[in-house]
């Protein structure tokens, strides 16, 4: 839903005269930007779209995310001062203050108590899905295998990325590239 109202706004924004100097989207909106970018057809990205939601299913009630108004390197430091580094991750980095933590549920709900004791804002996001972190490791081969045969085109207009933090060439938005963009944290602020 959200992939089919990016590209209806792109497509009314173009028939006003709009165009964009450079786009980039965030997590799963990276496909829509990637379309709008002309580095992927509509059929390729609707594919991607089709092959990352099927798979990401599959993983539905492994975990959850959590907003969190610090630092990514605040709540690294935090994760790791509550041994809590290998059930969650840092899976967004969003603004200086601004994260998204992604893992299992009980260890969020640790990692939620101590930020209220501390006055720290957080928020749960209505996820079951723990998106960006090691919860995605078991579709890997699924992403791979099932968008190889992707052929991604240079992009007409600049296209940055979230994965990398910087500006991509098109034709690097390979089966590679959407597997990164499902497993490694977001780069927002990048």
């Amino acid at each position: 839903t959200l992939f089919a109202i990016q590209v209806g706004i792109t497509m009314l924004l173009r028939d006003w005269g709009v165009t964009p100097s450079a786009v980039i989207g965030h997590s799963v909106g990276e496909v829509a930007a990637a379309w709008a970018s002309g580095a992927l057809s509509l059929e390729q990205a609707v594919h991607v779209i089709h092959v990352r939601s099927t798979q990401q299913g599959t993983t539905r009630g492994t975990g959850g995310m959590t907003a969190v108004g610090l630092s990514a390197e605040g709540v690294a430091k935090l994760l790791a001062s509550m041994g809590l580094s290998e059930r969650l991750a840092v899976a967004g980095v969003n603004s200086p203050r601004g994260v998204t933590v992604a893992g299992e549920t009980a260890a969020l709900e640790l990692l939620e108590r101590l930020l209220a004791e501390r006055e720290v804002f957080f928020r749960r996001l209505g996820l079951d899905y723990a998106f960006h972190s090691a919860a995605m490791d078991c579709i890997q081969d699924g992403i791979r295998t099932q968008l190889a045969t992707l052929r991604p085109r240079s992009a007409r207009t600049p296209f940055y990325s979230t994965v990398t933090g910087n500006q991509l060439p098109g034709d690097r938005l390979n089966a590679n590239y959407w597997w990164r963009n499902i497993r490694e944290p977001v780069q927002f602020e990048r």
